[in-house]
């Protein structure tokens, strides 16, 4: 997680070299599909920390920034979220593979000292 921008870094400017699928799209296109934002707000789950909504005459590059800016926190938190999860599961499987060397040299500690006391004994199946 130290690799990752911080929450609060500013969103980047767009740079392209060339045209992009998505380049800078006409305003009434991005517009026209999206819900109504009292209707957002109140289905937004977790609201970004100092994140206050639009007031009611924004403009559309306005609207544009601001719900590009909400999705590049989001991205932020998801790739957050994933690094935190993927660690987690490393640690896990280190923890797990020190715990499974420890009962095979149990296991094979056993298997000789049944062996020097003359004990009969299944062969483990490995």
């Amino acid at each position: 997680p130290e690799v990752l921008l911080p929450l609060d870094a500013p969103t980047q400017p767009r740079k392209y070299a060339g045209p992009s699928a998505t380049s800078p799209t006409d305003l009434s296109t991005v517009l026209a599909g999206k819900r109504p934002r009292a209707k957002a707000l109140e289905e937004e789950e977790d609201e970004l920390d100092g994140d206050e909504p639009l007031a009611p005459n924004t403009t559309e590059r306005e609207q544009i920034e601001w719900k590009r800016r909400r999705s590049v926190l989001a991205a932020r938190r998801s790739r957050k979220r994933k690094l935190e999860y993927q660690a987690e599961l490393e640690e896990s499987v280190e923890k797990l593979t020190l715990e499974k060397d420890v009962w095979q040299t149990r296991a094979l500690t056993l298997r000789q000292i049944l062996q020097s006391h003359g004990i009969p004994f299944n062969e483990f199946q490995d």
